[in-house]
């Protein structure tokens, strides 16, 4: 989790802490910020904390901001504001999920009720997938459950998510947006996640070179810049999942809510599904039977999925998804892909967030719209509405990105512009 400490500037080092430590409700007050902190037992794997802020200040039918951190946290007392600047001002439930952690797997606690009052070993609960999902489905519960109007009216779900809290945001979106009910989720705005983390295994065909006619095209390939955020998430996805597996769960991959992954479970994160004909070479004494049981020939074709369900109340919600500016191409490849009709090469934030947008739109396009036709006649003001509804945005920094989500929210979320300051 180096990238996190070193490479990333506004992340600072006593943010970044993947401990876990049990609490119970506190009330904690900074400046005009005020929050409350709830623990709320997932299981036999602990507790997750909900810290809330400026309940007290709006009533039970104001929107409601849920915001994922970009990083696995504990939640410590002195952590209990750091919130994003436009979110400090409103209605927020800030969810901790569990995701990682940098202590042992397990302690030692005095025992008083032991013979001889001797140290007994306990396990502790160790964070890994799919267990930042629990935290977040049973966090979500509890906030439906408890924050929900007084009266019979309703009350609007925002969500917003970063890096890692950003794939939590998206899923918890996409299967939470129930338009019909009292509080649901109405929208959402994530900022660099990763969407598809199948998309960082070899297979993937993102991963594939393209053929080219240049003799100096690996050295080409090498010399391409990489954005340091972006490859430190690679990096992390064998501390993030258990096994590889993991990455194709839609909840962690939201993509896949959409489409099949096209691509067989590899033996590691760093391996193939596929082992090369060489590899097999000295299988001939087997039987033919035997020889083909072993010996994968292809992955399995790409299709689309119904989502949401047909019989589902889930809704395409309005989406934000911002990105950072990949880094610049040399102009070398600039040329290749204007020759091939491409905007963008490679695997980053820009390409996870096109892809997600492309498949949400299609969704509306395809399933929720051409169902309306059946029934609406004057279709011709829905032309650009998957578009209106998701949109996909560049952000230089991540100032650019706050002034993008604060922009967003505040045309949704906020009754009152007296409400909702940046300052």
């Amino acid at each position: 989790m180096k990238w996190l400490l070193n490479s990333i500037p506004r992340f600072e080092a006593r943010h970044v802490l993947f401990g876990y430590r049990t609490r119970s409700l506190n009330t904690l007050a900074s400046g005009l910020r005020h929050a409350e902190r709830v623990s709320v037992p997932v299981g036999s794997s602990g507790s997750v904390h909900i810290d809330l802020h400026n309940l007290a200040k709006v009533s039970s039918s104001e929107p409601l901001l849920v915001y994922l951190p970009p990083y696995s946290t504990a939640a410590p007392a002195s952590d209990v504001t750091h919130l994003p600047r436009f979110a400090q001002r409103c209605a927020t439930a800030v969810i901790h999920y569990r995701w990682m952690e940098s202590e042992p797997n397990e302690e030692k606690i005095e025992d008083s009720e032991s013979d001889g009052g001797e140290a007994s070993v306990h396990r502790r609960f160790h964070p890994g997938w799919p267990a930042p999902i629990h935290d977040t489905l049973k966090a979500y519960t509890w906030i439906v459950e408890n924050l929900a109007p007084t009266s019979y009216g309703r009350r609007d779900i925002y969500v917003y998510g970063s890096y890692l809290g950003a794939s939590l945001a998206t899923s918890l979106t996409l299967t939470e947006s129930h338009p019909h009910e009292r509080m649901a989720v109405r929208g959402c705005v994530a900022y660099n996640g990763v969407y598809n983390w199948t998309m960082f295994l070899p297979d993937h065909p993102i991963n594939k070179l393209p053929v080219s006619s240049s003799r100096n095209f690996l050295e080409d390939i090498l010399s391409l810049p990489a954005d340091p955020e972006f490859q430190g998430m690679k990096q992390m996805t064998d501390e993030l999942f258990n096994k590889p597996g993991d990455l194709f769960d839609p909840f962690a991959s939201s993509c896949l809510l959409f489409h099949t992954p096209g691509l067989l479970v590899p033996p590691s994160f760093n391996e193939s599904a596929i082992a090369p004909s060489s590899a097999l070479a000295d299988l001939s004494w087997l039987p033919d039977e035997a020889v083909e049981e072993l010996m994968p020939l292809k992955h399995p074709r790409k299709s689309p999925l119904v989502f949401p369900p047909r019989k589902s109340t889930l809704k395409i919600p309005e989406t934000l998804l911002i990105h950072d500016t990949p880094p610049p191409l040399p102009p070398s490849w600039l040329r290749r892909l204007q020759r091939r009709k491409k905007k963008n090469f490679g695997n980053n934030f820009r390409t996870q967030a096109e892809e997600l947008a492309s498949y949400m739109r299609r969704s509306i396009n395809k399933i929720e719209l051409r169902e309306r036709m059946k029934w609406d006649e004057d279709m011709d003001d829905w032309n650009d509405e998957a578009y209106r509804r998701i949109q996909v945005h560049e952000a230089n920094d991540n100032a650019s990105a706050d002034g993008l989500a604060f922009r967003w929210l505040e045309d949704r979320m906020l009754r009152s512009p007296a409400t909702y300051q940046t300052s």
